[in-house]
């Protein structure tokens, strides 16, 4: 990873539907222009996802998506949705006056990317993607189910906040207490949501001891977020699998990449090696020792080879063809 650098620049973009969108643009302004994307939905655009690009070779633009991290209103829901999130980008993109960029993104993120890069082809150079979520019903059942019996004490600590006859259908569960009048309630299911996330991002490693996560101005941070994430899943991201699958069909002829952890424990490598096979001439690196975080040494070592074989020739295809096994 790079050094954390200060912002070039920095400000809010009016978007319309009265949200305003937090947004900087780092590293080098005559580099190769690249769109950071969030995953979540509602997580924001952390300062140290700017350490993941050399900032000497690119150009780099993140933001907050609507609603989440400092963008205006914060946890906001109406006007909410993935076209437009997809709007946003392009509006974005408009404002630096950017031709075409390099789309990037993990998780949430990623899915964002190609769909992005399928509704705006021509804006679009490339795509990098890490920890293949394909927003529909299996990913779903997995996060909030059937990943229980890898973790069965974590997965019980969220579910004993409802009550045993809504744990079928976990999210909606616990969506209703998120969206309840109780807001000590609602504090501890976003809580409880955010230390069961971190379990499952990092695994093998000890559970999330954060003291600032007791913090009233924190978890009321973390309670937009999730009202946020919720109101997205609950819709499989206004997207779902059928959708992505028809948009993904629709890419661009531009170089694809991406890169999954093998023991990702939210998004499962499975989802990676699926979206490699539908993209003819993709390419595929499997982090070993990896999970669904992108600060892990073999993540961001993999993440960095695309990015400058990217910056020096325009494509991913000089990584080792043994990448990809």
């Amino acid at each position: 990873m790079f050094p954390l650098l200060e912002p070039l620049s920095s400000g809010q973009l009016d978007v319309g539907d009265g949200h305003r969108l937090y947004f900087e643009s780092c590293g080098n302004p005559h580099g190769v222009p690249v769109v950071v994307l969030h995953g979540g939905p509602g997580s924001g655009a952390s300062p140290r996802m700017r350490t993941l690009y050399d900032p000497q070779l690119f150009h780099v633009v993140l933001f907050d998506q609507r609603g989440a991290g400092r963008s205006l209103p914060a946890g906001e829901l109406h006007a909410n949705h993935l076209d437009a999130l997809l709007a946003d980008i392009e509006r974005l993109r408009v404002h630096f006056g950017i031709a075409r960029w390099l789309v990037s993104g993990g998780s949430w993120g990623a899915t964002l990317a190609l769909a992005y890069a399928a509704s705006y082809p021509q804006a679009v150079l490339g795509v990098l993607v890490r920890s293949i979520f394909l927003s529909g019903e299996r990913d779903l059942h997995w996060f909030f189910q059937g990943v229980a019996r890898l973790v069965p004490q974590d997965w019980e600590a969220l579910a004993a906040l409802v009550s045993p006859a809504e744990r079928d259908d976990l999210l909606a569960a616990l969506q209703r207490r998120l969206n309840g009048t109780d807001p000590a309630l609602a504090r501890t299911v976003a809580l409880a949501w955010a230390r069961y996330e971190e379990r499952l991002a990092r695994p093998g490693l000890p559970g999330p001891s954060d003291p600032a996560l007791d913090d009233l101005a924190t978890q009321d941070r973390l309670l937009s977020k999730c009202r946020l994430q919720a109101h997205y899943l609950r819709q499989q991201c206004f997207l779902g699998e059928a959708r992505l699958w028809h948009l993904v069909a629709r890419l661009p002829a531009v170089p694809v990449a991406i890169v999954h952890g093998r023991l990702d424990w939210i998004c499962v490598p499975e989802n990676a090696w699926r979206l490699h096979q539908a993209i003819p001439g993709s390419r595929l690196t499997w982090a070993d020792g990896a999970g669904h975080e992108p600060f892990h040494p073999a993540m961001a070592n993999a993440w960095n080879d695309y990015l400058h074989c990217f910056a020096e020739r325009g494509d991913f295809a000089t990584i080792a063809p043994a990448a990809t096994k």
